[in-house]
């Protein structure tokens, strides 16, 4: 049975993917930092078996030890230097957004997407964790050529990436009612609105609103276990703790001394 990554491969061997992760390396080292191409490296390494990696946010983050902000900023710097391409893999039972997939473009066909960003495919919702011990690292030498059968993937319907859109159809999905779906919304914008005013996060849109969908999702999930009287007060609830998590829970490792230890002139 061929591996589901299989379809998404652009590249034919092992040695063709290094390479051309190599010369993305090259060719856009001035605008990359080093958690750019750390991330890249994951990617690359969780790619050797079969030309795609299914990986998790939190997996790539244990990794190279770097927060979530972090990583997400690095995957969308890859992708709009057309390094990778990412997919958005949509859990069937869920309905949710689960790992996303990452494949390797070919250094010569930077930018050219082909629209299969948003996409499903109707395959087991597993993600690729295997990871060859003796693989090397991106700096180091080329591995041995390995050819990674390739299939052309077989075009699906688009699905509709809007946030707003995506909570509409979870609560289709789930609840079995849409009205909540503007309220919800409007919280999101209420609570991403007071930092994305800031410079420093004017460029985590697309954080803030997956960050609200996992906070949608945590909400419809508590429901089938408890009632909840006020479910918009929950939404809200959970969204706060996930942006804290997000963007200033590193923050408070600064103060893990005691205050009598700082030095005050």
């Amino acid at each position: 049975m061929t591996h589901y990554l299989k379809e998404y491969a652009r590249l034919n061997t092992i040695e063709e993917m290094d390479a051309a992760a190599e010369q993305h390396v090259l060719a856009h080292w001035d605008e990359m930092t080093k958690s750019d191409r750390q991330v890249l490296d994951v990617i690359r390494r969780y790619s050797v078996k079969y030309g795609a990696a299914h990986l998790k946010h939190g997996t790539i983050e244990a990794a190279i030890g770097k927060s979530n902000v972090t990583v997400r900023r690095a995957i969308r710097k890859l992708v709009n230097l057309g390094i990778i391409e990412k997919i958005h893999f949509i859990r069937p039972v869920m309905s949710g957004l689960g790992a996303n997939i990452y494949i390797i473009l070919p250094y010569d066909d930077q930018g050219k997407m082909n629209g299969r960003d948003d996409e499903d495919k109707p395959h087991e919702d597993e993600e690729n964790e295997q990871l060859p011990a003796d693989e090397a690292p991106l700096s180091k030498s080329l591995l041995k050529s390995k050819v990674l059968n390739y299939t052309s993937p077989t075009e699906s319907p688009k699905l509709s990436t809007s946030l707003f859109s995506r909570m509409k159809d979870l609560f289709a999905k789930t609840i079995g009612d849409t009205k909540l779906s503007r309220e919800f919304y409007g919280i999101h914008r209420a609570i991403s609105g007071r930092m994305l005013k800031y410079d420093i996060y004017k460029d985590d849109r697309d954080i803030f609103e997956d960050l609200a969908y996992r906070a949608l999702t945590i909400t419809v999930m508590a429901t089938k276990k408890k009632a909840i009287r006020n479910l918009p007060g929950y939404f809200k609830g959970v969204l706060d703790k996930l942006v804290d998590e997000a963007y200033f829970k590193d923050i408070f490792m600064l103060f893990d001394k005691p205050v009598e230890r700082f030095y005050c002139p």
